[in-house]
């Protein structure tokens, strides 16, 4: 095994004894379903670390990311260094103790970016890859983050000032559906992150420390928390067949309009060529 993937491990480690940034917004519940609820937490803080379980999407962001931080650095003229290049991580906030963050950056004057700071005198830059069919998600670069990105990302930088004690905004910088850098600007919430670390310190302390997992409440969580049933046969009553035959009927209607909309789109983008990318259809029947 590699050193990096040694350290990676050895991080991923650390990490089981804080609740970090995306851990936050997954207790909270407004992390995308996919990453799943406080379930998946305490899944992830209980686990042996044996490997790194990084998936392909994560995977690519964390190789793109030097790439989005260095246009923030050709865009601001500031000097953009790797937050563990000089801080410990994760770095734990003062005065909890299983609240922690691991930030992407920091940014400096590149004239005093040798002086030995404390990282709340750091601009923290978070960098993000975005898919091009969540750009709708995405307001135009420069605006505040409030509105303009998901609300769990901004919580997740929200959290990180928090951690180092920042009063100063940080910044989100997104590669949107690779063609596009945006950025954003985060303020400091300190009343907010005061009573989410408060809620995050007693949640690990009976949930963790205590070895009491939490009730799944997410899909990914309800799959990953059921035990393996080994081929057992479930006998369902007349209201779950009724819903099992409805879920049957809607993937059977999905799969045939996903069909249909490929086929018109196949069409269209015969006819139409490279414009077909940028057009928007709206449907007169529903008002604008």
């Amino acid at each position: 095994m590699s050193e990096d993937k040694k350290d990676r491990l050895r991080w991923l480690a650390q990490r089981q004894k804080y609740i970090g940034s995306s851990d936050i917004t997954r207790l909270l519940g407004t992390a995308p379903s996919s990453w799943g609820g406080a379930y998946r937490v305490w899944s992830d803080k209980t686990a042996d670390i044996t490997k790194d379980d990084i998936v392909e999407r994560f995977y690519w962001g964390h190789r793109l990311e030097p790439i989005i931080a260095e246009e923030y650095e050709l865009e601001t003229g500031q000097r953009v260094e790797p937050f563990n290049k000089h801080y410990v991580v994760p770095w734990p906030a003062s005065g909890y103790a299983h609240v922690a963050a691991t930030p992407d950056y920091f940014a400096s004057d590149p004239a005093t970016a040798d002086t030995a700071w404390h990282p709340r005198e750091r601009v923290l830059v978070e960098c993000k890859t975005v898919h091009q069919f969540m750009a709708g998600d995405w307001g135009a670069s420069g605006s505040n983050a409030d509105g303009n990105v998901p609300a769990y990302y901004a919580q997740q930088v929200r959290w990180q000032l928090g951690c180092i004690g920042s009063v100063e905004p940080a910044v989100i910088c997104a590669l949107i559906g690779g063609v596009e850098w945006r950025q954003y600007y985060v303020e400091p919430d300190q009343r907010w992150f005061d009573e989410s670390a408060a809620f995050a310190d007693e949640w690990y302390a009976y949930h963790v420390l205590g070895d009491n997992p939490p009730v799944p409440d997410q899909r990914s969580d309800i799959i990953l928390g059921t035990p393996p049933t080994a081929g057992n046969v479930l006998v369902a009553d007349d209201d779950v067949a009724e819903l099992i035959a409805k879920r049957v009927m809607a993937g059977h209607l999905a799969n045939e309009r996903d069909e249909t909309v490929k086929r018109i789109d196949a069409a269209l983008c015969a006819y139409m060529g490279d414009t077909f990318d940028s057009i928007r259809i709206r449907d007169e029947s529903k008002p604008a």
